[in-house]
């Protein structure tokens, strides 16, 4: 038995073809509630989301560059969408910070927390609400 044919996995996994002109193939993506984004678009709009954590901190850039064994000026790239970003940087960064990596993932991605916007935004509640409970009360019995 073969299986499923490469176009039957994009309609099973409801993917869309997209030519992002930062990727030299066509790459498949769900759409974000019937949007299709290119990678410079998600990055330019995650981007702020790194310098409003740090603001709500209260660390300067300046101290939180070398924390990450960056200059001022690299990390100033990740803030502004001029770098790319590696899963391993992102993490560091949400290290630092001590934020959630969905802090910066859901405001540019809601379409993985729901079907819909209300769906997205009641799971997204569910989860700020247990990150504010401590240890002993997510205990089960």
């Amino acid at each position: 038995m073969a299986g499923r044919s490469f176009e039957e996995w994009i309609s099973h996994l409801g993917l869309q073809q997209i030519d992002d002109p930062q990727i030299d193939k066509p790459v498949y993506r769900k759409t974000s509630f019937g949007e299709l984004e290119l990678n410079a678009e998600i990055e330019k709009r995650s981007a702020p989301a790194f310098a409003i954590a740090r603001d709500r901190r209260k660390i300067p850039r300046s101290k939180l560059a070398p924390m990450l064994g960056l200059s001022d000026q690299v990390y100033n790239r990740y803030e502004n969408a001029v770098s790319r970003l590696t899963v391993s940087r992102l993490l560091h960064i949400c290290e630092v910070l001590s934020i959630s990596p969905v802090e910066i993932l859901y405001p540019v991605a809601p379409h993985l927390w729901g079907e819909d916007q209300a769906e997205a935004e009641t799971c997204m509640a569910s989860v700020e609400k247990l990150a504010n409970f401590d240890g002993l009360m997510l205990k089960p019995f």
